[in-house]
Protein backbone atom coordinates (compact mmCIF):
# COMPACT_ATOMS: atom_id res chain seq x y z
CA UNK A 1 0.00 0.00 0.00
CA UNK A 2 0.74 3.05 -0.95
CA UNK A 3 1.28 6.39 1.47
CA UNK A 4 -0.16 9.72 1.02
CA UNK A 5 1.73 12.40 2.56
CA UNK A 6 0.86 15.82 4.13
CA UNK A 7 3.17 17.15 1.75
CA UNK A 8 2.06 15.78 -1.28
CA UNK A 9 -1.41 17.09 0.23
CA UNK A 10 0.12 20.69 0.23
CA UNK A 11 2.45 20.27 -3.67
CA UNK A 12 -1.65 19.77 -4.94
CA UNK A 13 -3.35 22.53 -2.70
CA UNK A 14 -0.49 24.60 -4.06
CA UNK A 15 -0.30 23.75 -7.50
CA UNK A 16 -4.68 24.38 -7.04
CA UNK A 17 -3.59 27.61 -5.94
CA UNK A 18 -0.76 28.50 -8.36
CA UNK A 19 -3.65 27.86 -10.93
CA UNK A 20 -6.15 30.68 -9.39
CA UNK A 21 -8.31 28.55 -7.34
CA UNK A 22 -10.27 30.54 -5.17
CA UNK A 23 -11.50 28.04 -2.65
CA UNK A 24 -10.17 24.61 -1.80
CA UNK A 25 -10.92 22.14 0.66
CA UNK A 26 -9.46 18.68 1.52
CA UNK A 27 -12.02 15.97 3.27
CA UNK A 28 -14.21 19.13 3.66
CA UNK A 29 -11.31 21.30 5.79
CA UNK A 30 -11.86 24.92 4.11
CA UNK A 31 -7.51 25.54 3.11
CA UNK A 32 -7.15 29.13 4.10
CA UNK A 33 -3.93 31.47 4.60
CA UNK A 34 -3.46 29.73 8.24
CA UNK A 35 -4.24 26.34 7.67
CA UNK A 36 -1.64 23.82 8.61
CA UNK A 37 -1.49 20.49 6.73
CA UNK A 38 0.33 17.95 8.66
CA UNK A 39 1.40 14.35 10.02
CA UNK A 40 1.10 13.42 13.61
CA UNK A 41 2.29 9.84 13.86
CA UNK A 42 0.19 8.05 10.68
CA UNK A 43 -3.08 10.61 10.87
CA UNK A 44 -2.78 13.75 8.94
CA UNK A 45 -4.71 16.70 9.80
CA UNK A 46 -5.80 19.64 8.16
CA UNK A 47 -6.93 22.94 10.77
CA UNK A 48 -5.78 20.60 13.30
CA UNK A 49 -8.58 18.12 11.97
CA UNK A 50 -8.15 14.86 11.60
CA UNK A 51 -8.55 13.30 7.59
CA UNK A 52 -8.17 10.06 6.45
CA UNK A 53 -8.24 8.23 2.90
CA UNK A 54 -9.72 8.46 0.51
CA UNK A 55 -8.56 12.67 0.16
CA UNK A 56 -11.08 14.34 -1.52
CA UNK A 57 -9.63 17.63 -2.87
CA UNK A 58 -12.45 20.24 -4.04
CA UNK A 59 -11.64 23.76 -5.76
CA UNK A 60 -13.25 26.26 -7.49
CA UNK A 61 -11.97 28.35 -10.10
CA UNK A 62 -11.69 28.58 -14.16
CA UNK A 63 -12.02 24.37 -14.72
CA UNK A 64 -9.24 24.31 -17.57
CA UNK A 65 -6.68 26.32 -15.64
CA UNK A 66 -7.06 23.42 -12.37
CA UNK A 67 -6.93 20.82 -15.05
CA UNK A 68 -3.90 22.06 -16.67
CA UNK A 69 -1.76 22.78 -13.24
CA UNK A 70 -3.28 19.22 -12.54
CA UNK A 71 -2.65 17.46 -15.42
CA UNK A 72 0.26 18.81 -17.08
CA UNK A 73 2.73 15.75 -18.04
CA UNK A 74 5.76 15.54 -15.08
CA UNK A 75 3.73 17.05 -13.14
CA UNK A 76 2.63 16.56 -9.68
CA UNK A 77 -0.37 14.04 -10.09
CA UNK A 78 1.83 12.50 -12.97
CA UNK A 79 4.17 11.45 -10.44
CA UNK A 80 1.49 10.51 -7.55
CA UNK A 81 -0.24 8.00 -10.59
CA UNK A 82 3.48 6.53 -11.20
CA UNK A 83 4.12 6.22 -7.15
CA UNK A 84 0.98 3.64 -7.52
CA UNK A 85 -1.61 6.53 -5.66
CA UNK A 86 -5.03 6.38 -7.85
CA UNK A 87 -5.55 9.85 -8.73
CA UNK A 88 -8.58 11.61 -10.71
CA UNK A 89 -9.94 14.82 -11.81
CA UNK A 90 -13.42 15.09 -12.32
CA UNK A 91 -14.73 18.61 -13.27
CA UNK A 92 -18.58 19.90 -11.92
CA UNK A 93 -20.48 23.10 -12.04
CA UNK A 94 -21.64 22.42 -8.93
CA UNK A 95 -18.14 22.36 -6.76
CA UNK A 96 -19.06 23.59 -2.84
CA UNK A 97 -16.59 24.17 -0.33
CA UNK A 98 -17.52 24.92 3.19
CA UNK A 99 -16.69 27.77 4.57
CA UNK A 100 -13.74 27.90 7.60
CA UNK A 101 -14.89 27.71 10.91
CA UNK A 102 -12.25 28.62 12.77
CA UNK A 103 -10.99 31.74 14.04
CA UNK A 104 -8.90 33.48 11.81
CA UNK A 105 -6.48 35.71 14.14
CA UNK A 106 -3.93 38.20 13.29
CA UNK A 107 -0.87 39.51 14.79
CA UNK A 108 -0.37 42.51 12.73
CA UNK A 109 -3.00 43.04 10.29
CA UNK A 110 -5.88 45.08 11.68
CA UNK A 111 -9.39 46.34 9.63
CA UNK A 112 -9.12 50.19 8.78
CA UNK A 113 -11.62 52.26 10.30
Amino acid sequence: SHLVHDSDLRMIVNELKNAGAEAICINGQRVVSTTGIMCIGNVIKVNDEKVGSPFVIKAIGFPEMLTTALDRPGGFLEKLNLDGIVTSIKKSNKVQVPKYTGVISSKYMRTQK
